[in-house]
């Protein structure tokens, strides 16, 4: 849906302010659930929350600047070190020790990926040292999107009415650094580009709330492990949608990742 907003409709350069907007409607959504006593709105400190908002804004400003700086092949291969860089920080701050054979059921998903990527790389000093910025800050906010849960002691839907106006807060002066605002101000807001704006929305709703009820009840890396499964969801949609021509390299990225996925599945069993 994004990326039919970005080129059909000139959202490419105004990637902050959608995200802002995504942010905002979640926070509308999630206030009607509590309206409409679905659950309990629980009183928490503004500063017990800003880690994971925090986080998440690091990883978004981060992103920005990397890719303005690196290949989008660079990019997707820096995701991929979000998956050590939670064990490492599960390890050293939480001492929570991964199964060796669970590490192992990484590999094929993480060189999968990695092949799945790997086009034509560039990368300078600046873009490279920004890329781990967000993988710290990704790696962050999936494991605050867990421990935050059980920490302040409140479910999926109570840590997100927080998290969704403190984050939109936080990255709305973004927009003025990141965003075309020319763009923002000329934009054509009619009908169709405001209806698939709000489709863009409610999908990223559904996204926000499906990680903090997931990751609340499993695992950041188990969380991590998902997101490989939606690039490869991302990659069908691309090759039916988009005329994405499917190569013999994608193909074997995605079974090995598949592989790996599987395994990962069974030794979590």
């Amino acid at each position: 849906m994004n990326k039919i907003l970005f080129q059909q409709f000139n959202f490419k350069n105004l990637g902050t302010f959608l995200t802002v907007l995504h942010f905002f409607f979640s926070f509308i959504c999630t206030l009607l659930l509590a309206h409409f006593k679905f659950f309990k709105v629980k009183i928490l400190k503004i500063t017990s929350v800003l880690p994971i908002c925090f986080a998440f804004c690091g990883y978004v400003v981060f992103n920005n600047i990397s890719l303005a700086h690196n290949s989008v092949s660079f990019y997707q291969i820096m995701k991929i070190m979000c998956t050590p860089t939670i064990i490492l920080i599960q390890y050293f701050v939480y001492q929570s020790f991964t199964k060796f054979r669970v590490i192992l059921s990484l590999i094929p998903i993480c060189v999968g990926s990695i092949i799945s990527a790997f086009t034509d790389i560039e990368i300078n000093w600046y873009g490279s040292l920004m890329a781990l910025l967000a993988v710290i800050s990704n790696s962050m906010y999936t494991i605050y999107g867990n421990t935050k849960q059980k920490e302040l002691g409140v479910n999926s839907l109570q840590l997100l009415l927080y998290q969704s106006i403190l984050s939109g807060l936080i990255l709305s002066p973004m927009i003025l650094i990141f965003d075309n605002v020319e763009d923002l101000i000329n934009f054509n807001w009619n009908i169709m580009s405001i209806t698939y704006i709000l489709i863009s929305c409610l999908l990223a709703y559904f996204v926000n709330l499906s990680f903090f009820l997931v990751v609340g009840r499993t695992s950041p890396l188990t969380m991590n492990v998902l997101g490989y499964v939606k690039t490869i969801v991302v990659f069908v949609i691309a090759f039916t949608m988009f005329t994405t021509v499917v190569d013999f390299q994608n193909l074997i990225g995605i079974v090995l990742t598949l592989i790996g996925v599987g395994w990962y599945s069974y030794e979590k069993m």
